[in-house]
């Protein structure tokens, strides 16, 4: 909406009109002739019909709408994406904080020999790590996403065309495990990272992993492995001792898993998948067959 027109004579009777005017385009909203003029709503109206000005269409008030909208939007969109960011800030701060805290009680704990206790501290310093780079992951797309805003924001209106194209977007598609993947010691696994993706990849069933852990009460794996980007088993892995079994390996030194961890090591057997090692089974069993 246009200001007071202060530079405006209501006095006369063209200074009169220039606010009816005004207001037929919807650059004044009702109260300011109102005020303006020293009329009542009925006398306004009168006044507009004697002089030919019609009261301002839905058009234009459409049109005025859309121009506060896309004006005020953008302001209340900053104010709340401000405050996100100053959370988002304090959060990383505060977890940064408690992380150095922790360091220092896990070294005084180990100084003075309480090895399970320094233990358990480096657990908790390790999952505040992750919180940290959680928080710093968030940080890094809503920085991309507040660039991406900024960017060309002058020129973007939002019409039912805008919504169209959102309508219509591809669905993205997952990329495979491989590719995912990348290095992890699945023979050794030490690091949460480890153990994580060899649980992932059918390596480590799920109470070993969670074993490895050393997961809190309320905690899941499958909530950590989401969290850091890991995808879920696509099946549930047994253990070393069941798939020795299913293969029918005699114990080596009275180990009944060396046979089985040495085809792991190897990579004769890809994974502890039931899936995989019944293949395993059956084509150990075809080239004895051939034998």
């Amino acid at each position: 909406m246009a200001p007071y027109p202060f530079n405006i004579d209501v006095s006369t009777l063209e200074g009169q009109l220039e606010v009816l005017r005004l207001w037929s385009n919807a650059e004044l909203n009702v109260l300011s002739p109102l005020l303006i003029l020293k009329v009542t709503t009925a006398e306004l109206l009168q006044l507009a019909q004697r002089h030919g000005i019609a009261p301002p269409s839905e058009e234009a008030l459409h049109e005025r709408i859309k121009d506060l909208e896309a004006r005020v939007r953008p302001q209340l969109r900053k104010g709340k994406r401000d405050q996100a960011e100053k959370e988002l800030s304090g959060i990383r701060t505060a977890i940064a904080e408690a992380l150095n805290r922790l360091a220092s009680v896990a070294l005084e704990a180990n100084a003075f020999g309480q090895v399970e206790a320094q233990q358990l501290y480096s657990v908790a310093h390790a999952r505040l790590r992750r919180a940290l780079d959680s928080v710093a992951s968030v940080q890094e797309k809503f920085d991309e996403a507040r660039s991406l805003e900024n960017k060309g924001a002058e020129d973007f209106e939002y019409t039912d065309a805008s919504i169209q194209v959102l309508r219509n977007l591809e669905g993205v598609v997952p990329r495979p495990d491989y590719y995912l993947v990348g290095d992890f010691n699945h023979v050794h696994p030490v690091t949460e990272h480890d153990i994580l993706w060899s649980w992932s990849q059918g390596f480590l069933a799920t109470s070993t992993a969670r074993e490895m852990l050393i997961l809190e009460e309320g905690d899941t794996i499958d909530e950590i492995a989401l969290q850091l980007g890991v995808p879920l088993p696509r099946e549930e892995a047994i253990l070393p001792a069941e798939a020795a079994a299913i293969l029918g390996d005699e114990p080596v030194d009275g180990d009944p898993t060396y046979n089985v961890r040495r085809r792991v090591r190897d990579g004769r057997l890809t994974s502890y998948f039931p899936s995989d090692v019944e293949a395993r089974r059956v084509f150990e069993h075809e080239v004895m067959s051939r034998g």
